[in-house]
C-alpha cells in the first residue's frame, strides 16, 4: 500500500494563495509566469502553476525562490500570511502568532518565542549572517549607570562600558 503524502499545511497554503494573489494582481497568466519562472532557472509547466494555486502540487525551496523572483517579490513575501494588522493572530506551521512576531521571526528579527536577551542574542547569531552582523550590533541594558552592553558574537562577555546619560 502506498503512504500517503503529508497534507498540505498552513504555510502551504500560505504560499498557495500568495503566489494566486500576486499573479493576479500583476495581471500574469499561467503562460507568462512560467515563462518567468523558467528565466529564474526553474521549470515548473502551466499546469503545474494550476495545481500549486489549487493545492495539489508542493512547491519546494527551489520552486519558492523562482517563484519569488519571478514575481519580482522577496521569497519572505511568499511566505507571509496576508493580514490586515500586525496584532492579527495568524496560523502558520509553527503555531498560532501575532503577524507582527511572524514576520519579525522570519526576517531574523527576533526569535518566535520569548523575549530574554539571551534568546534574542542566541536567535540572532544563529539567524544573520555574520558579514550583516558585524562588530556593532548590542543590546544595551536600560537602566541605572553603568549600564551594560552585550555583544551578540559574544554573548558571554560583558562590556562594562558607562554611557553617557546626557547630563554632562
Amino acid at each position: 500500500m502506498a503512504e500517503k503524502r503529508n497534507p498540505l499545511a498552513a504555510t502551504g497554503e500560505t504560499v498557495r494563495v500568495n503566489i494566486r494573489r500576486l499573479r493576479e494582481a500583476s495581471n500574469l497568466g499561467y503562460a507568462e509566469l512560467a515563462r518567468r519562472v523558467k528565466s529564474a532557472g526553474r521549470g515548473i509547466p502551466e499546469l503545474g502553476l494550476r495545481r500549486i494555486e489549487e493545492g495539489e502540487r508542493r512547491v519546494d525551496v527551489d520552486d519558492l525562490m523562482a517563484l519569488a523572483a519571478a514575481l519580482e517579490v522577496s521569497p519572505i513575501a511568499l511566505l507571509m500570511p496576508s493580514t490586515t494588522h500586525g496584532d492579527e493572530t495568524t496560523a502558520t506551521a509553527v503555531g498560532e502568532v501575532t503577524a507582527h512576531r511572524f514576520w519579525n521571526w522570519l526576517t531574523g528579527e527576533m526569535p518566535l518565542t520569548g523575549d530574554a536577551p539571551s534568546a534574542v542574542f542566541g536567535f540572532i547569531s544563529r539567524s544573520v549572517p555574520d558579514w550583516l552582523l558585524g562588530t556593532d550590533y548590542k543590546l544595551v541594558e536600560a537602566g541605572l549607570s553603568p549600564r551594560k552592553e552585550y555583544s551578540v558574537r559574544r554573548p558571554d562577555k560583558v562590556l562594562n562600558r558607562e554611557t553617557s546619560n546626557g547630563d554632562d
